[in-house]
């Protein structure tokens, strides 16, 4: 959504996709009050338009309380970022990006 602002103050980084046809694994933390919170998740989607179901472990979920309260209210944050491209690609250091599915195909 352009012009959204979030309550939330933090950076969304994704670090890891596997390049799948269907669906791609995805790695990432947000870096938010000089603190990394890991993620994990799902992108997926070709009909009925993209999704992402980012994960938080346990120990990531206690960090999140601590920095925002809110915890679902910021889970739904981050969703939405990911899906609208709010997010930067830094692949971690030896490995390739390997980014695939809808819009990254070659050219005709």
């Amino acid at each position: 959504m352009a012009g959204r602002t979030s309550r939330y103050e933090y950076q969304v980084v994704v670090d890891f996709v596997s390049g799948g046809e269907v669906a791609n694994l995805l790695k990432g933390y947000i870096l938010a009050e000089g603190k990394k919170v890991r993620f994990s998740g799902v992108a997926y989607g070709r009909f009925g338009g993209q999704n992402v179901s980012p994960k938080l472990s346990p120990a990531a979920q206690k960090k999140v309380r601590e920095l925002f309260g809110d915890l679902e209210g910021f889970e739904e944050d981050l969703q939405l970022r990911l899906v609208n491209g709010e997010f930067e690609i830094r692949p971690k250091e030896g490995t390739a990006p390997k980014v695939g599915g809808v819009g990254n195909e070659p050219p005709s």
